[in-house]
């Protein structure tokens, strides 16, 4: 298994998250925003508003986990923008 984390700045554009490899089991993602400004997470097209609308994750001293099948992408996006590395992702993959 590989462990994969990082420590990712979201803009006011949707940013890649995480990609689940091909064949791997259904995979818990982990993510904690420690900026002030929420980010909302999706698929590619996901926005701040209207009919994209992704899942509001706010400032937090937990983490948020979502769960991805193989071949899966998350994104995310944030209305004001956030601070540069404020959003950490961890999860396992097989692959």
């Amino acid at each position: 298994m590989a462990l994969h984390h990082a420590a990712v700045t979201v803009g006011t554009s949707a940013t890649l998250l995480a990609t689940i490899p091909e064949k791997s089991p259904y995979t818990a993602v982990l993510l904690f925003n420690d900026d002030n400004s929420a980010i909302f997470v999706g698929d590619s097209s996901v926005a701040t508003s209207g009919a994209n609308l992704g899942v509001k994750i706010s400032k937090s001293t937990t983490t948020t986990q979502i769960w991805l099948n193989a071949g899966d992408s998350l994104y995310a996006i944030s209305a004001a923008g956030t601070a540069a590395n404020a959003v950490s992702v961890l999860y396992s993959s097989t692959f």
